[in-house]
Order: structure tokens, then sequence, then C-alpha cells
């Protein structure tokens, strides 16, 4: 558990929002904050994902660059976890958000 505060301490250089995030930005938060393997994040940065960019992925897009399925998943959700992720990601919360429930 300590670790893991500690990967997160890592944040703390991150600029606020991801929307401002270089693409070594965007690399060291999919592997210090969601937990994926570097090898998996280089592909991030062979595609020159940064924050702005990041907030539009879909899964499909990452495992079509190679990312595995669970990855790509972690990735998704700690994605939708920022306030981003793919148009339909986004438009299904809000449809729940504005339902009868």
């Amino acid at each position: 558990v300590r670790e893991h505060f500690g990967g997160s301490s890592n944040m703390a250089a991150l600029p606020p929002g991801p929307k401002g995030w270089s693409v070594e930005q965007v690399k060291q938060w999919a592997v210090t904050e969601v937990g994926i393997k570097p090898e998996h994040a280089d592909k991030l940065v062979q595609q020159e994902i940064d924050g702005e960019e990041l907030m539009h992925l879909t899964e499909a897009k990452l495992e079509r660059w190679g990312i595995p399925g669970g990855p790509a998943g972690k990735l998704m959700r700690a994605i939708e976890g920022l306030g981003g992720g793919g148009s339909s990601s986004v438009a299904g919360g809000m449809v729940l958000s504005e339902g009868p429930f």
C-alpha cells in the first residue's frame, strides 16, 4: 500500500487536468497511476498521445496499437475517471446521470 502512495507522489509533477499533459507525462500517468507495463505505455508514446488526445482514445484504438485487452480496459476506466474517454462512454454516462434513477 505504501508503494502505491509513493507512486501517487509522482503525479504532483503533472499539471492539473490531463489536457495539458505532454506525451511523456501521459506515459508517466499510465505506468504509475494506471499500473500498465512500460512496454504498453510506450505504444502511447509511439502514437504521440498527449493529454488532449488521451481524452479521445477508444479501447479499439488501444487494441489496434497492440495494447492487450486487460491493460486497454484499465486505461479506458482510468480515462473515464479523468472525465474523458471515447464519445460513447461519455454519452452513456450522461444518459445515466440524467435518467429517472
